[in-house]
């Protein structure tokens, strides 16, 4: 872990405009064929993505359905796998930096200071955007954020900016979250842990109105309920800071496993 061996790290995160809305359909079809991807597999993907219509509702009006000329369609499971593969470049070129899911992007760098670190970055960013101008894929810049990781007291006081270009991302100074996890300065994690157990306890309370000993449900589907709906919201995100009770996480990571995980117990039990 680069805290540990005294280093400095720095995330940014990027979000695409209109991620799914964005794509477009034959040069979706080119980087599936440049990818690799059976001919009958792109054929299947093209039919897919041709043909699409919508329609506007207000209240009680519907407008006739128009033909859309890009775009995935919302809510289907395969559209977050196809954007992935639309913007794989962009995550192809420089994967020890670069890292994402579905419209999020992550860039890590590490070194031993955070103004080395914002150049890099800066540098990263700057290629990022140049694809997406080349490519048709923007990005919603109002959602950019950063966050340096640091231990060393003197940097937590004087946080570089980000910049690419016009565009400058100023570090935060409070937790930031990025694919549902909270990522704290000090990468402690207490943050996230605090968080996702009070949204459990709160699913834990709702649970409680349906389990009154005269009419509640059974015994084993309350089991069932805590174990489907709420220790999931207690745990999201556990692997990133949880090393497991023989391996526990190094640094402060440690003292928030020890401190907290007895806390997931009692979601349950009040």
């Amino acid at each position: 872990m680069a805290l540990d061996k005294g280093l400095t790290a720095t995330l940014v995160t990027m979000d695409v405009q209109g991620a799914f809305d964005s794509v477009l359909r034959n040069r979706l079809i080119v980087r599936l064929r440049q990818q690799g991807w059976p001919h009958s597999l792109t054929r299947l993907i093209f039919h897919f993505a041709s043909n699409r219509t919508a329609r506007v509702r207000l209240e009680d009006a519907t407008t006739e359905d128009f033909p859309l000329a890009c775009g995935l369609p919302q809510g289907s499971p395969l559209s977050p796998i196809l954007f992935l593969l639309y913007i794989a470049d962009i995550l192809a070129e420089d994967p020890r930096l670069r890292s994402g899911y579905a419209d999020d992007i992550g860039l890590l760098a590490m070194g031993p200071s955070l103004e080395s670190n914002a150049a890099i970055l800066g540098q990263e960013i700057t290629r990022i955007l140049d694809w997406g101008a080349e490519n048709k894929v923007a990005f919603d810049h109002n959602k950019s954020e950063a966050i340096h990781f640091t231990r060393k007291h003197k940097q937590q006081r004087d946080l570089p900016g980000i910049k690419a270009g016009e565009l400058e991302i100023q570090a935060s100074i409070v937790p930031i979250r990025w694919l549902g996890v909270w990522f704290d300065k000090r990468l402690s994690f207490r943050h996230h842990v605090e968080t996702k157990l009070a949204a459990a306890k709160k699913a834990a309370q709702h649970l409680r109105h349906l389990t009154n000993t005269k009419g509640g449900l059974p015994a084993a589907a309350v089991r069932k309920a805590v174990i489907s709906c709420v220790l999931p919201i207690a745990l999201y995100g556990a692997e990133t800071w949880y090393g497991g009770m023989t391996k526990p996480a190094s640094g402060r990571t440690t003292d928030t496993g020890r401190n907290l995980i007895p806390q997931t117990g009692s979601v349950s039990t009040g």
